[in-house]
């Protein structure tokens, strides 16, 4: 497995992070909103179920490296966004910060978020490295939110 090439930051921390950052958003108030947050948060596990089964449940991996048996999947909803599971628990935690602020939360959100687009660059990286046709998967597809990012 490869590390992060930085001095300061470590995949393993980026893990915690992340962990920390969600358990934070859970324990700091209500988990499930009624009305339009309701909705968004239902939009997000059902976008997060369709990517995992899109992946199937065996290939997915919490750790971003490539595993060597691996494909380049871009059925599903990957084909229109190349990291629908990081989309899919901003899509279920913002809702929560929105409906119910602090700064504790909202830091615990901008965290999370700082901490997803870290993971976001590095995995990157690490898939340009194994698949050849990656940068044109780039190309055709959005990060995170179609159209916007």
């Amino acid at each position: 497995m490869r590390r992060l090439k930085h001095p300061f930051i470590s995949y393993d921390g980026l893990v915690s992070v992340q962990f920390a950052a969600l358990g934070g958003l859970l324990v700091t108030g209500p988990w499930l909103l009624t009305s339009i947050g309701l909705v968004w948060q239902i939009l997000g596990v059902v976008l997060g179920l369709w990517a995992v089964q899109t992946m199937h449940l065996g290939h997915f991996n919490i750790v971003p490296d490539p595993r060597p048996d691996s494909t380049l999947v871009q059925a599903g909803p990957y084909r229109w966004i190349r990291h629908p599971m990081y989309t899919s628990l901003l899509l279920f935690f913002a809702p929560l910060v929105i409906a119910t602020p602090s700064p504790l939360r909202w830091a615990l959100l901008g965290a999370l978020i700082l901490d997803l687009l870290i993971k976001l660059h590095y995995e990157e990286s690490l898939l340009r490295e194994r698949f050849s046709d990656y940068p044109d998967y780039q190309q055709r597809t959005h990060k995170m939110v179609p159209y916007l990012f």
